[in-house]
């Protein structure tokens, strides 16, 4: 095994610094001195370095409390940007950001359901050119794309190996892909896992390191966060709940299983569900929010179908509760649920099932990140490699 090196161990302490910043910023030096414990002049070595190369600025002064008052240091938003793409379909979102996570340039493609892999792809590239032709100013400073997709993965290959509601999407190899096209590093992981990522950066406190995050999308998906670090599986799939069987001779689900938790509470399920109790051959796709819509204006068939999904997620989530013991559960959706049937039979499903034994505490709330901020994981993983961890050797020989 190899031993720690001086620049092993500085680039570690440079990447201790860079991410107390970002989470804390403003923040001063005798702040970040008392979080990462390193020592004060260590830490004004490499935050003047970080003010060099534009990355740090000062941000003003905290208030004294005696003395000359402490300098805050901020991250200069202008230094870096990323490119974030929420890759959910039949809806895509590209977004670009600066350094402090503050999307400035958005786009958003709705497809139709039936259509094909390659003109997805096309599509895709096409309106990435269209933003970065817009913000040509900044191209240079970009460091990366990031991509958080729907489906199976093979995270170490940046390869998407399938997406069942995209008709001939099979082993696309998207990391390669856009770095030839624009000769970027490119960083590929789950949709869910990502949201999650920007959802416990932006709106949840220090002291939330565990929780599940369930994300009701086209599809329906988990993260588990766990000491603050995501759990990803051995190539990002972990937490890939929307096809976990809930009953084996359930209805045929699109991965050719059945009784999937998508085949009872996902959109395509919804829509095949809606189409058959109303008797329509209408092609329209309703996403989840046209549902919520709907049954909010009193539609019985909407209503139904919704109560259904309801308690088909509840169950999977008491599921999840029992195998993982989280603190809490955020479900995401881009129509807000809380209050809602929707939202009250799922919770009365989870606590109708859940073990008394157990006296887990759980605290369900709804998350706080916006339709129009989904693509912001993605470049928030962007920003994550900015400074990689660096590989210390901790063995004890």
């Amino acid at each position: 095994m190899k031993k720690n090196t001086t620049k092993v161990i500085k680039e570690a302490n440079q990447y201790l610094v860079m991410q107390c910043i970002q989470a804390f910023e403003p923040v001063t030096l005798e702040e970040i001195a008392e979080k990462t414990l390193l020592s004060r002049p260590t830490i004004l070595e490499i935050i003047n370095s970080f003010k060099e190369e534009g990355i740090v600025v000062n941000g003003g002064f905290r208030e004294s409390t005696g003395g000359r008052p402490p300098q805050l240091l901020c991250i200069n938003g202008d230094s870096a940007y990323a490119i974030g793409i929420d890759f959910e379909f039949p809806t895509i979102r590209i977004a670009l950001a600066n350094a402090k996570r503050e999307i400035v340039g958005r786009r958003k493609i709705l497809f139709q359901i039936d259509t094909q892999a390659e003109e997805v792809l096309a599509r895709m590239l096409r309106e990435l050119e269209h933003l970065l032709e817009e913000f040509s100013s900044v191209r240079p400073r970009i460091v990366g794309i990031g991509v958080g997709i729907c489906g199976t993965i093979r995270k170490t290959e940046g390869r998407s190996l399938h997406i069942t509601r995209i008709r001939g999407w099979e082993h696309v190899e998207l990391q390669r892909i856009l770095q030839e096209k624009f000769h970027l590093p490119v960083y590929v992981n789950n949709d869910v896992h990502l949201l999650a990522l920007v959802e416990k950066k932006k709106y949840m406190r220090e002291d939330n390191s565990d929780f599940v995050y369930i994300g009701i999308r086209s599809g329906i998906g988990s993260a588990y966060m766990y000491q603050n670090k995501l759990m990803d599986g051995v190539q990002g799939n972990a937490g890939y709940i929307g096809h976990t069987v809930l009953n084996a001779e359930g209805p045929m689900c699109v991965c050719g299983n059945r009784g999937c938790l998508d085949a009872y509470a996902g959109e395509l399920a919804l829509n095949r569900r809606y189409q058959e109790l109303t008797n329509s051959e209408n092609e329209s796709y309703y996403t989840m929010r046209d549902f919520m819509k709907l049954s909010r204006n009193g539609d019985a068939v909407s209503q139904k179908i919704l109560k259904d999904a309801a308690f088909y997620l509840g169950i999977t989530i008491s599921n999840l509760i029992k195998i993982l013991e989280p603190k809490m559960v955020l479900i995401a959706s881009c129509e807000p649920l809380k209050g809602t049937t929707y939202w009250n039979i799922m919770e009365e499903t989870i606590k109708k099932y859940h073990i008394n034994e157990m006296e887990t505490k759980l605290e369900l709330r709804e998350a706080q990140l916006l339709e129009d901020d989904y693509a912001l994981g993605a470049c928030c993983y962007v920003f994550e490699y900015l400074f990689e961890t660096p590989r210390l050797s901790l063995a004890i020989l």
